[in-house]
């Protein structure tokens, strides 16, 4: 989401002191030469088109983003290997604070591994998005959420999966005792 994960295949960074305290608005899209990199990374069949708009408001070093992803894809059935249309419409809403922000220290609590407090997880809001060097990349942001975005086992609409009817039922792991039984004179 910053400039450490900047993303080759789509990248669109800006800078924090470019953005007003009332608000910019960006766009980024997908050219055709970035659609066909960006679907094989991301697994898809197809990548027909991706455009996302936000809308970037600042108070001081800290950034609030909004906006929308959407993208028309080819996702691969799990159950017919078929590709089929799908079309995605994201919302998004970031708070984003510069990675020096005390926010980001370790706290000592955390600090030996293996130990998680589920109800302080379950009690905390999501944690700002770190900035980096004071640079954004909304194409990093665009990927990483279209990512978030997609089914991990897409199915076609109307398919279903049915397991396979077996020609025997299984015997019981009792069958064998009975058969065993039976045998004795």
């Amino acid at each position: 989401m910053t400039s450490d994960r900047a993303s080759p295949l789509l990248s669109h960074p800006v800078r924090v002191e470019t953005i007003r305290p009332r608000g910019t608005q960006a766009t980024v899209s997908a050219e055709a030469s970035q659609l066909a990199p960006i679907a094989k990374s991301l697994g898809l069949a197809a990548l027909e088109k991706l455009d996302a708009r936000y809308d970037l408001s600042r108070n001081g070093e800290r950034v609030k983003l909004e906006g929308r992803i959407r993208a028309q894809i080819q996702q691969i059935c799990v159950v017919t290997l078929d590709a089929f249309p799908v079309a995605l419409d994201v919302p998004l809403k970031l708070d984003m604070v510069p990675d020096t922000d005390p926010i980001f220290a370790v706290r000592p609590e955390r600090e030996e591994e293996g130990e998680i407090d589920i109800e302080v997880m379950l009690n905390e809001a999501d944690p700002p998005e770190p900035i980096t060097d004071g640079v954004i990349d909304l194409g990093a942001i665009t990927l990483e959420f279209l990512a978030l975005a997609l089914d991990p086992y897409p199915r076609k609409p109307g398919v279903s999966f049915a397991p396979p009817a077996s020609a025997e039922p299984e015997p019981s792991p009792f069958a064998a005792l009975a058969k065993l039984k039976r045998d004795e004179p």
